[in-house]
Formats: C-alpha cells, structure tokens, sequence
C-alpha cells in the first residue's frame, strides 16, 4: 500500500550534519564503480499535474472507496512537478558503504532481525534522514548534478506512475504474493532491490521491500493546488 508514514528526528541527530573527521578518499575503482551504477539506474520521468493523496476508487456508479482511510492522506489535492530523474533501485548496502566510508563514519548497522541480510546486495537499511540526504547530495557531487532526497510529492507521483490512481506501486497496482510481491508466508525477510516486477515507469520496490525517507517535514494537507512542494520549513517529524 502506498501510505504516508512519519518518522520522529531527535535533536542529537543534527551531530551528522557537522563535517566528519577522518574522511577517507576512495579509490578510483570504488568511485567509478559507483557513479556508473548510479548513472545507469536513474530513471527520466516527465513532470506533470496529478491529484495528491488517496484518490481512491471510483466505480460505475460513481461511488469513490478509498485505498487507506487515513484521515492524514486528505484532503486530495492538485500538485504540478516539473520533470526530474529518480533512482529506479533501492540504495543497496555496497553503495551506501562507499559513503560511510568516505565520511569517516561507521557504516551503518540493520537491528538484529535485518542483521543476517545485511549483504552488499541487499537494500540498505537503518540510516538517519540526514545521512540518507548526505548520501544524495554526496552522490551528487561525484556525479556534478544536483541531487537530493526526493519530496513526498515526487515519491507519490513517481511510485504512481505519473499519477495513476493505484493503491500499490506494483506492475498492475495490486498485491499478487509470490509473483509481484514477496509471500510472507514463505519469505520473512527484504529481498535485494529489483526481485520482483517494476511499476509502469520502470522503477522497483516502491511498495514493499524498506521504505525511502523523503525530503519533507510531516504537516496536513491543505487543499490548496502545489507547484513543486517541499513541505513545510520546519518540523518534528520526516515522512517515509
């Protein structure tokens, strides 16, 4: 389901922000490996109008269910993007390393469930918002484009495939366990990025698997039209 989440930010993780010490060069293998890989997974998607939110279902008679109910998914409303790329993988462990590595920083540790899955195929789990946006912008310096964390608006719009009014961000906008999404049943655990089909617009895991930290702080919305929102300028809560 794609559904709005927040996370709480405590004060003490502002500390990531300042410059780490012992900052290690990588190699030019290590480099090079990494700005190829990015290159190659960054998704085109054209900008547009879309309606934000839960649009729910409407039927033949004109009856509109919605997907989540949740009262912090409305009101729906306008938002136009102008166009941007995204990553169609889930950041792997092998790429987010490279940063940690880079920064000085121990690299980061998945809770103990995740922990036997914490291989460098595997999406990278447990990072802080501002170490998730110091790796875009990071990236990005390595690449000389300007990159950051998506907005929600963004993510919404990119997960729906330009705006389809889908409840999951899967192929065919529904859960088929075992062919479009992981059985629970059988699979307990994250599986690496791209084991399981794209949406329409070519991009893996935006329903299931971890979820992505977003750029915005958490705020209702209004019902007011958007053009390229970021959110509110200050906050307690980030979205995922």
């Amino acid at each position: 389901m794609i559904m709005r989440l927040r996370q709480p930010l405590s004060a003490l993780l502002l500390a990531v922000l300042l410059p780490a010490s012992g900052c290690t060069s990588l190699t030019d293998e290590e480099r090079q490996w990494l700005t190829d890989r990015v290159r190659q997974q960054l998704v085109f998607v054209e900008g547009g109008t879309f309606r934000m939110g839960d649009v729910g279902h409407t039927d033949a008679e004109g009856y509109v269910s919605y997907f989540t109910g949740d009262s912090d998914t409305h009101p729906v409303h306008e938002v136009t993007l102008d166009s941007f790329s995204i990553q169609k993988y889930e950041t792997t462990y092998a790429e987010f390393d490279l940063y940690s590595k880079a920064m000085g920083e121990e690299v980061i540790a998945a809770n103990r469930r995740h922990l036997k899955h914490r291989q460098p195929e595997y999406a990278a789990w447990g990072m802080t918002w501002h170490q998730a946006r110091g790796y875009c912008q990071w990236l990005g310096s390595l690449l000389d484009l300007p990159m950051d964390l998506p907005t929600e608006a963004q993510w919404e719009y990119a997960a729906r495939s330009r705006g389809l009014a889908v409840a999951h961000a899967t192929d065919n906008g529904d859960i088929e366990y075992g062919r479009n999404y992981r059985d629970p049943r059988i699979i307990d655990h994250e599986m690496p990025p791209g084991s399981w089909p794209p949406n329409p617009l070519g991009l893996y895991d935006m329903t299931g698997n971890v979820s992505e930290w977003v750029l915005d702080w958490y705020a209702p919305y209004t019902p007011d039209p958007k053009t390229n929102p970021t959110g509110p300028a200050e906050g307690y809560e980030k979205v995922t």
